[in-house]
């Protein structure tokens, strides 16, 4: 029996259920839980001890996080 592996999933502003993929320095690669062609990045972060996820800053800081997954899934 192949083992199944648990997923973190969080629902967004928008409602939607998303699966939480994979992270790297604070970016989470998140996937629609009803349709896996429908992705975003967000941040994962820690402040006065709580935690939460916001939307990225800036076109620049959605350009490093896309690199850091891009380099991810290419090794």
């Amino acid at each position: 029996m192949e083992e199944m592996k648990n997923f973190e999933v969080v629902t967004l502003e928008d409602g939607i259920k998303y699966i939480v993929a994979h992270e790297i320095d604070n970016y989470l690669l998140l996937i629609n839980s009803e349709d896996e062609t429908d992705f975003c990045i967000r941040k994962n972060v820690i402040e006065n001890g709580k935690e939460y996820i916001e939307s990225l800053d800036s076109d620049e800081e959605f350009d490093k996080a896309i690199k850091l997954f891009a380099n991810f899934i290419k090794n």
